[in-house]
């Protein structure tokens, strides 16, 4: 028999040898069976802006011109309580305004001087507006009313008609009706008149009579003004010209029927020196109005005729 004896130094190789074997084969195993790597979570929907808001409503208390409107604030004299009485809920009318600085919301206003500023949304740059108001604040330190509307811009225009079906042929007893129908349809007014104004353009009550009601004419010296109505037969107010002065109009006209003075509302602003601080009326019965701007409360003579009022129907008393 024969013995097969190994070294001590071949048994350790060999061990060495499985055990590389070994570890190279669990190495393996670990690479094909390695864990899936987990999806990142969808990114979180943005963040939806909130609506603005809605504007306060109010129930309309009646039309109001901006003639108005400044008569109230100069009445009220800084008293909120008599301004919201005597402006929230009121309709008014169309008015043309300005936006004074780009970066103000509350910058608008008919004038830069005038004691009145509109809320509008700072997109609103300016034009037509015609709109309810909803809330009426005094400035103490601008010596100003803010009114808030329930929007800005012109009014909105109303949905446009459908057309009424045909109607059924009438009887021939009735087709003599018909000319004299189309001639009395023919006859009616069209389109809405404006406050003290019939649609043809004539003036029927001068106490309402607002300014930018008329046309916008230049007189002497370049004097811009306004003539609103159509003039009575033979009145003595187509000879007068924007411009002139008291003096020279009651001369042409003769003295008014009666007269009055009132202050804008230039007057009321902090070191305003400038001039229509004051306005003077002239009523002529049967004939209208005529307003100058400029002179003060102790001196009247000292105006311009601004704005000329035909109405044929004038009492002649303010």
């Amino acid at each position: 028999m024969i013995l097969e004896t190994r070294s001590p130094g071949r048994v350790a190789l060999a061990a060495l040898a499985a055990l590389t074997v070994l570890a190279a084969g669990c190495a393996n195993q670990s690479k094909t069976q390695a864990p899936p790597v987990a999806e990142a979570p969808p990114p979180a929907p943005a963040p939806v802006a909130p609506p603005p808001p809605p504007k306060p409503q109010i129930a309309s208390t009646g039309p109001i011109s901006y003639a108005q409107v400044l008569r109230a604030v100069q009445q009220a004299r800084g008293d909120e309580a008599k301004l919201a009485q005597a402006l929230n809920g009121k309709d008014l009318s169309t008015t043309r305004v300005i936006k004074l600085r780009k970066d103000a919301a509350d910058s608008v206003a008919v004038k830069s001087n005038d004691p009145v500023r509109f809320l509008c949304e700072p997109e609103f740059t300016g034009g037509q507006i015609a709109s309810r108001v909803v809330q009426v604040e005094w400035s103490a330190s601008t010596k100003q009313a803010i009114v808030q509307l329930d929007r800005c811009g012109p009014a909105p225009k109303p949905a446009p008609m459908q057309a009424a079906p045909a109607p059924a042929p009438a009887p021939v007893a009735a087709a003599a009706a018909a000319p004299a129908a189309a001639s009395a349809a023919a006859a009616a007014p069209r389109g809405a008149a404006k406050p003290g104004m019939d649609a043809q353009g004539n003036v029927i009550d001068s106490t309402k009579i607002e300014a930018g009601s008329g046309r916008t004419v230049k007189g002497i010296n370049d004097y811009e003004g306004e003539i609103t109505g159509n003039p009575a037969p033979g009145s003595k107010f187509t000879q007068l010209q924007i411009g002139m002065s008291l003096k020279q109009v009651t001369d042409i006209v003769g003295q008014p029927t009666d007269q009055g003075a009132y202050v804008t509302g230039k007057a009321f602003i902090p070191f305003y020196f400038g001039g229509d601080r004051t306005r003077i009326e002239l009523a002529y019965k049967g004939q209208g109005r005529l307003i100058f701007a400029g002179g003060n409360l102790g001196n009247i003579s000292g105006g311009n005729l601004t704005w000329i009022i035909h109405n044929a129907n004038d009492t002649g008393y303010r």
